[in-house]
């Protein structure tokens, strides 16, 4: 089995997408730890300050609701452990998706250079290799995380310190955002491992991962939003985005709330465990059924 987890990190590290992809995932997490940085700062200094610059509506203008709704999210986006846990996992936004693209890859190449049958010939029994095939996935997803949560680490603390601000290394609150996160790009690895499956064509494949994850999170929530406003003002309408593996993978490592009334953090886990056994077993069971000739 080792031999074969191996030959298939070997297949990624030989291809320049695995190169490209590290080193793509560190930039990306570095511009992102610096705007979560900027973000945080606004949040951190006192709340007449907050609200000056965040409206152009003078104080006393404001009705007390406004003022009311204001403060409550700059308690919440102020909390320390929010600015930490949001710091140390900025490249979730880029990480995840490029997590299902290169689980995506590692399957379509195989059928795009037609080395898919000479794999099975050398290593007859099909559930071994698939077995591989997962646990390069997991590996491969696991350094993402670590080099995007590097870069993380590397803005949030040298920022904090410049604030004089609790790190947040030892909280529980923080470390829980951190290791739900690897948890999340696993999930996300899986998936695209099973996508890759299912759909040949590495273009295809590849383009859907970054629908359902763009669409999800940005489009279709935004609908769920709309929907909510507009027609039925309820809050399992907003709540229901937790099935969506974008906004489920956001409520999974957001500490706290992702939005007034959203699901445990919990619930996001359950479902992106539901989309990564569905991604696994289908692909699991296609590869030992399929004809790949």
């Amino acid at each position: 089995m080792k031999a074969l987890v191996s030959s298939e990190l070997l297949k990624l590290r030989t291809l320049p997408t695995w190169w490209i992809a590290g080193l793509a995932m560190a930039a990306v997490a570095l511009l992102l730890a610096a705007w979560n940085s900027w973000q945080a700062h606004t949040f951190m200094q006192p709340f007449e300050d907050y609200l000056a610059g965040a409206v152009l509506t003078p104080r006393e203008d404001m009705s007390a609701e406004q003022v009311a709704s204001m403060r409550d999210l700059w308690e919440t986006q102020g909390s320390p452990g929010r600015i930490a846990a949001t710091l140390y996992t900025s490249g979730q936004t880029f990480g995840l998706l490029l997590a299902g693209v290169l689980a995506v890859l590692l399957v379509t190449n195989e059928y795009h250079y037609r080395t898919l049958t000479a794999t099975f010939l050398a290593a007859p029994r099909r559930g071994r290799v698939i077995t591989a095939k997962l646990v390069a996935v997991l590996i491969t997803s696991a350094g993402l995380w670590l080099a995007a949560t590097s870069a993380g680490l590397v803005v949030g603390v040298l920022f904090l310190s410049s604030q004089d601000a609790a790190l947040g290394l030892g909280s529980g609150e923080v470390l829980g955002a951190v290791l739900l996160n690897l948890a999340a790009y696993m999930v996300w690895g899986v998936f695209g491992f099973g996508l890759g499956v299912l759909i040949r064509s590495q273009t295809a494949a590849t383009v859907t991962a970054a629908a359902l994850y763009f669409l999800s999170s940005v489009v279709v929530a935004f609908a769920f939003q709309a929907v909510h406003d507009l027609l039925i003002e309820e809050d399992w309408v907003l709540q229901a985005q937790v099935l969506l593996p974008g906004v489920a993978s956001q409520i999974m490592t957001t500490p706290g709330e992702l939005f007034a009334g959203a699901p445990a953090a919990w619930t996001g886990a359950v479902v992106l465990l539901a989309y990564s056994l569905i991604g696994g077993l289908t692909g699991t069971l296609l590869l030992l059924r399929r004809d790949v000739t």
